[in-house]
Order: structure tokens, then C-alpha cells, then sequence
């Protein structure tokens, strides 16, 4: 197996390394397996997942990282160094349009599918930083533990009811803690909101729909979640920087 590079689309599920090392994983994040790194895998929740993988032959893999990262030389077995980095609406989107470029591939499309590999694998380990959070590895490790733990439980919940209208008292009632407690949490371990994770999840949804030529935008910002079409176009050009019919018709004439 080479070193690869994990794209959750849809779902959710757990990677664990070891009873105190595990990580959520849904499609707001990228995860970096090293060759012969081993784990296990839990789905919390029904239907499974959908990922796209990118694997890397070790040599070359080595030599672009060590360039950056020269450490890397002294341990060329396990190339990553970080295990999850941020999915931003960048990645995102340079994914959707390399799974399109791949799907047309043609002979003279390699040198642009493996230049895109690149530049996804460069930017993915540029946002790795985002995960790690200077005021917690300042805690106690068991409040540290603690901390993490709450926040990957309402990953879980969050992956399973995006669509969902909740309430931060829902989601509160879902992980056993309480509301305040739990969105100061979860900003300060990921960065971000509870809304913006909610709403992070469900465009991403969105892209895998529109590329599957989803017709009807209403119906799809409804089932998503979204109170309107105006609304999740709102959302979606603030993620993307373009409207859903836009982004499909772009899609659609590749």
C-alpha cells in the first residue's frame, strides 16, 4: 500500500489508532494514512461513507516533502507527520474538479491529473496546522481528553443530522453536556462554530448532488436544510465563490 491521502465526501466514520488516538472523520477534513499504519475503522452512523484516495509512491513522496520539510529525510517511512488537516471550500472544490477531470481522462490528462494531486496534497498539508490548538496542549491531558472527546461526538451527531434544524440545546443533549460549555469547546478545539460546521457539511453535500445533475435547486436547499433557494445560494457563493447554478452549468459543459 502507498502513503495516501483521504477525502471524505459523505458520511462519517472513526479512525482509531489507539484507545486514547482517535480522529472523526467526515468531509470537512482531509486524513493522511502513511504506508503500513495501522487502525481500525467504526461507522457511528447508517449508509456508510464515500471517499476519494490519492496514493503516492514512497520515493517521490519523500523527496517533494523532505524539500519542505527536511526532517522527513530521518524517518522516510512515515512521510506524514500530522494525521488530519482542514477540508476548506478550496479543497473542496480542486477535488470535485479533479474527480471531473479523471472521470473524462483522456492520455493527455496525466500530466494535469498528477499536477492537481500535487497541488491538493501541497495545499492539504498547508492547512494540517488548522487541527492543532496551542491553548489545549497547554491543559491537563485528561481535560484535554475530555475536550477532544466532546468534540468528536458532536462531529458524529453533526455528520448524521446536518440536514437537521438543530438548536444548540439539541445538540448539547446529544453529547450529555451543556450548551455554552459545548460551543466554547468546539470553537476553541476546531475553530470554527457549530453553525458553520453544520453548514460546511451540508455544501459539501451539495457539490456531490450538482455533480450528479441534481435539477432542482429548491428541493435540494430544502432537503439539505436550508430555509430557501435564496438561502443556499447565499451560502454556497459565500463557501465557493459562485452560485449553485452556476457551479452545476460549469460542471455540466466541462
Amino acid at each position: 500500500m502507498d502513503h495516501t491521502l483521504v477525502f471524505p465526501r459523505s458520511g462519517v466514520f472513526i479512525k482509531k489508532v489507539t484507545e486514547k488516538d482517535q480522529l472523526v472523520a467526515d468531509s470537512t477534513r482531509v486524513l493522511f494514512f502513511n504506508r503500513y499504519e495501522t487502525c481500525r475503522f467504526s461507522h457511528p452512523a447508517e449508509g456508510g461513507d464515500e471517499c476519494t484516495s490519492i496514493r503516492f509512491q514512497a520515493a517521490p513522496l519523500v523527496d517533494f516533502l523532505q524539500r519542505m520539510h527536511p526532517p522527513v529525510a530521518d524517518s522516510p517511512e512515515r512521510p506524514f507527520r500530522s494525521s488530519v488537516a482542514v477540508s476548506t471550500s478550496s479543497l473542496a472544490l480542486k477535488l470535485h474538479w479533479l474527480r471531473r477531470l479523471i472521470l473524462f481522462a483522456q492520455s493527455d490528462n496525466a500530466l494535469a491529473i498528477e499536477e492537481r494531486c500535487a497541488s491538493l496534497l501541497t495545499e492539504a498539508l498547508a492547512n494540517a496546522g488548522e487541527e492543532q490548538n496551542t491553548e489545549l496542549r497547554k491543559s491537563r491531558e485528561s481535560t484535554r481528553k475530555a475536550h477532544r472527546d466532546l468534540v468528536d461526538a458532536t462531529g458524529v451527531v453533526l455528520a448524521r443530522r446536518f440536514r437537521e434544524k438543530l438548536s444548540l440545546a439539541d445538540l448539547a443533549r446529544a453529547v450529555f453536556s451543556s450548551p455554552f460549555h459545548l460551543a466554547r469547546i468546539f470553537r476553541r478545539e476546531t475553530g470554527r462554530s457549530l453553525h458553520q460546521q453544520q453548514n460546511r457539511l451540508r455544501l459539501r453535500c451539495a457539490l456531490e448532488h450538482l455533480m450528479n445533475g441534481k435539477p432542482d435547486l429548491t428541493m435540494l436547499a430544502l432537503d439539505l436544510g436550508f430555509s430557501s433557494h435564496a438561502h443556499f445560494t447565499q451560502a454556497f457563493r459565500s463557501e465557493f465563490k459562485c452560485a449553485p447554478s452556476e457551479f452545476r452549468h460549469t460542471w455540466k459543459s466541462f
